[in-house]
């Protein structure tokens, strides 16, 4: 009886294995919906005198049947790009990943600063996930060069850009005094007044090289702080300067000539921003 018993358990037990194995699978379900990613190019956005720079945010998704993109500065003023907010435009694709773009047109006349891009995603079911990213905008304000002792930093340039966190900009420009300013001329160490100089000979009313001058390097963070100094460089018989800095944090570089002899200073700035 008890042998009877123990092999009607067995046989029990392979039937409910194979009743396991046997039941139908589940039918596939979408994937959820999600915002895989948000890339604005260009970052950092540069703009010069009148330049009109395209802005354009890209969003990967998962199961997105709509798609609304919004762009929004964090400092004072308010953008004219006619408006930021709204819907993007999709790739065409019959997966459930799909690409997005949205691309605006900033000038001189918008916020400089640091940017939020806004990402809204709906599903065919109403669903709405969230999410955001940022990216900086660096206005280059030309300021006017005027009378005989005007200097200016012409083509600086810190680069690479975007730079990796630790390794070493370099930092590039050439310092510059104005060759004439009505009868005043540089003669290569002060400026003469009178003469013929200027007008028997137009190459003079430019730029003229300024050499073997102290150059101080500047640094502000891209979220808060001060401007802090970071090095004094000297400049080139040529007028031009050359040095290599650690770079750490996303933010603006300046270099100044504080002024010498007569001379008035200037100074110039780029914006670097550093990744991992």
């Amino acid at each position: 009886m008890m042998k009877r018993i123990a092999t009607a358990l067995v046989a029990a037990a392979m039937g409910a294995s194979v009743l396991t194995v046997a039941a139908p699978a589940l039918a596939d379900t979408a994937p959820a919906l999600s915002i895989e990613s948000i890339k604005v190019t260009p970052d950092p956005v540069v703009i010069r005198g009148d330049d009109h720079v395209a802005v354009t945010a890209t969003v990967e998704t998962v199961s997105a049947e709509d798609v609304k993109i919004d762009f929004e500065p964090t400092g004072q003023g308010q953008p004219d790009c006619n408006p930021c907010p709204g819907a993007a435009k999709a790739s065409t694709s019959d997966s459930p990943s799909k690409t997005w773009d949205r691309t605006i047109v900033l000038d001189r006349h918008d916020p400089d600063g640091k940017w939020i891009v806004y990402v809204e995603a709906t599903d065919k079911d109403g669903k709405v996930v969230r999410a955001k990213s940022s990216f900086y905008v660096n206005i280059v304000k030309a300021h006017p060069h005027e009378g005989p002792r005007a200097t200016r930093i012409a083509g600086f340039d810190a680069s690479p850009e975007p730079v990796k966190k630790g390794r070493k900009l370099s930092l590039t420009g050439q310092l510059e005094t104005a060759r004439c300013y009505g009868d005043w001329w540089w003669d290569g160490d002060a400026y003469v007044v009178g003469g013929s100089r200027c007008s028997d000979d137009q190459r003079w009313h430019s730029w003229r090289q300024l050499g073997w001058q102290k150059i101080k390097v500047y640094f502000h963070r891209a979220h808060g702080g001060k401007w802090e100094y970071v090095d004094t460089i000297e400049t080139n018989p040529d007028g031009t300067f050359y040095t290599k800095i650690p770079a750490y944090w996303s933010g603006t570089w300046k270099v100044v000539f504080e002024g010498s002899r007569g001379l008035y200073g200037s100074s110039a700035t780029d914006y670097v921003k550093v990744v991992r």
